[in-house]
């Protein structure tokens, strides 16, 4: 394989790094800006509330069953042509969305963006951590997510605004051309950056290849983190109509700035104590989180649960992907991203459709109380079960 960034390297703050986050912005604002629009531009088209619930899901449904396939891809060919591919596919199926005029045509254009989104959010991870050095990379990550947690400060926001202004088309055509300007970053990128196995390697295709069973309890605990970041991405605007809360988009802003607040502290923190010191208290501040969302009834509760989301899962998922890139490896960087993405494929999937089923008989109180309960007790239990699994191999290993 090519000789990939020097392991005991520990400069963090390069050229390619920052270009790491401007990748991560762009295409973090083309998601942002479109994902939360789409139950409420299901509902303009006529849908009832079931269905567009069941559609803004669908862009995560068939990202779930594309996720392997893109680890594996990442994994054995360049991921720079990979990503050049998949961005220009991505920026057409966003603007074809100014098209819309039919539900099923949404529905099927949902599908289609599902996979080029799967696509490059897998490889562009896998594709980041050749510019972070492995001794810093829960800090790396961090510092580059960070560049997504603007984007879901800004991209909501953005999105409704333009939808609001001059109509759905606008938030989609934006969306669409950051989808082109995360393609002119990998353009820039240096190469030699990346891991390519040999002809040979490509050959020896295994399970392993497509998903890392030692990593599935902690993608099970992010299914309940996508699942309830589903929830508030689809439901959050409709409970603010309902419960009159005006300036409810404000909680992604505050959510966000928190997180800017602790991203690097916490990356710092997952680099010398590792996962788990971090996860425990994560599900309890996000448990508590989604309790605060399920009784608000004023913007400033609904803003205290947005400051214990950031701590709970904005903390968490990253933690649990840095971990997956510790445990596997460089060389199994792509599969490392798809297992624990295909966790908040299946949450962002069947969230907002079983919330659709839920929401009618309990309402959105009950249903978010109840989910509060969940996430914390069972995240909890499968945590327990990730250590005993790694402790018993380590165990193994050094026997």
């Amino acid at each position: 394989m090519e000789k990939t960034q020097d392991p005991n390297q520990t400069r963090l703050w390069t050229i390619p790094f920052l270009m790491v986050i401007l990748l991560n912005l762009f295409n973090g604002c083309a998601a942002q800006m479109s994902y939360p629009l789409v139950a409420k531009f299901t509902l303009s088209l006529g849908a009832d509330l079931g269905t567009a619930s069941t559609t803004a899901g669908l862009m995560s449904l068939a990202a779930l069953f594309v996720c392997p396939f893109a680890g594996l891809l990442s994994d054995l060919f360049p991921r720079r042509r990979i990503l050049q591919i998949s961005f220009i596919l991505y920026s057409v199926s966003l603007i074809l969305h100014m098209f819309v005029k039919t539900v099923p045509f949404l529905m099927a254009l949902r599908l289609l963006t599902g996979i080029f989104f799967s696509i490059n959010s897998v490889t562009a991870m896998a594709f980041s951590t050749g510019f972070i050095p492995k001794a810093r990379l829960g800090e790396g990550l961090g510092y580059a997510s960070l560049a997504n947690v603007l984007a879901q400060a800004i991209g909501p926001g953005i999105g409704l605004a333009l939808a609001e202004k001059f109509g759905f088309g606008s938030s989609f055509l934006l969306a669409g051309l950051c989808a082109v300007a995360s393609l002119v970053m990998i353009t820039l990128f240096p190469k030699g950056n990346e891991p390519l196995p040999t002809a040979q390697e490509r050959k020896k295709i295994r399970l392993e290849n497509l998903f890392a069973p030692e990593m599935l309890a902690f993608m099970l605990v992010t299914v309940l983190f996508s699942w309830g970041s589903s929830w508030l991405a689809t439901y959050l605007a409709i409970i603010g109509d309902e419960r009159q809360i005006t300036g409810i988009a404000l909680f992604f802003t505050v959510y966000s700035l928190a997180m800017v607040v602790l991203r690097p502290f916490t990356g710092r923190l997952f680099d010398r104590k590792g996962v788990y010191m971090l996860l425990i208290p994560a599900l309890a501040f996000a448990a508590i989180g989604m309790w605060l969302i399920g009784i608000s009834m004023t913007l400033t509760l609904i803003l205290v649960a947005s400051i214990f989301m950031a701590v709970g899962q904005g903390c968490a998922v990253p933690s649990i992907q840095a971990h997956a890139l510790n445990r596997l490896g460089r060389e199994r960087a792509g599969v490392a991203v798809s297992t624990i993405q295909i966790g908040q494929n299946v949450g962002n999937a069947f969230g907002p459709m079983l919330g659709g089923v839920l929401v009618v008989p309990l309402g959105y109180k009950t249903m978010f109380i109840v989910f509060a309960v969940v996430l914390f007790a069972l995240g909890l239990l499968l945590t327990l079960v990730q250590y005993l699994s790694e402790k018993r191999k380590n165990q193994k290993a050094s026997a």
